[in-house]
């Protein structure tokens, strides 16, 4: 199904209706999942990602670290509310530059409870036959009111989403990326293996 979320009607929001939707609703989830496919964004809201796209690694790496003890305090308050989060991010090998950097942050998130995989994206070929998997977050595992999220990017920058509610594509949505976290490697094994110790990636660009 999540190959065909893209012609399924939905609820378009902007960004500023997408982050304030969100946020009402992540807070009164007992579970989130998301499912992250593209492998180059754009995120110059980010100083470590600026500094990634314009050349100097170590700084991009050291904000990213610095970025550690606001996630601390974010996943005290993800426990303290009784929430889960879950993440299957698909990669590609050679990692891109965009994922070399975010994989970095996504070890540190995994490291203070975010519950993250990793699947190659040629795992997913024959879904893909016609367009890529979208992004997509679902929140909400047992609540009354679960909601998804067809995450929008123009020019790989988050620019809004398309929202569901119907509760039978729900469910079998987020059945589908349980099925992929559930196949993913754990990126506390993949990050140390395959990505910690490559080389500085090469600019993105701003």
């Amino acid at each position: 199904m999540l190959d065909q979320l893209s012609r399924i009607p939905a609820q378009d929001l902007d960004l500023g209706a997408y982050k304030s939707d969100f946020q009402d609703n992540f807070w009164r989830a007992d579970m989130s999942w998301k499912l992250e496919r593209q492998v180059t964004f754009r995120e110059p809201s980010s100083p470590s990602w600026l500094a990634m796209a314009e050349g100097d690694w170590a700084k991009a790496l050291r904000l990213a670290d610095e970025m550690r003890a606001g996630r601390m305090e974010h996943q005290r308050e993800l426990d303290r509310c009784g929430i889960v989060q879950r993440r299957i991010r698909f990669i590609c090998d050679p990692p891109t530059s965009y994922l070399q950097w975010e994989l970095h942050l996504l070890a540190i998130w995994a490291e203070l409870g975010e519950q993250i995989r990793i699947l190659p994206v040629e795992t997913i070929a024959h879904l893909e036959t016609r367009t890529q998997l979208p992004e997509v977050v679902v929140l909400g595992d047992r609540t009354t009111s679960p909601v998804m999220y067809d995450i929008q990017y123009t020019d790989d920058v988050l620019s809004g989403a398309r929202k569901f509610t119907d509760l039978d594509l729900i469910d079998t949505c987020r059945r589908e990326i349980s099925d992929h976290w559930q196949r993913g490697e754990d990126i506390r094994r993949y990050f140390p293996r395959k990505i910690e110790r490559l080389p500085p990636p090469t600019p993105q660009g701003v």
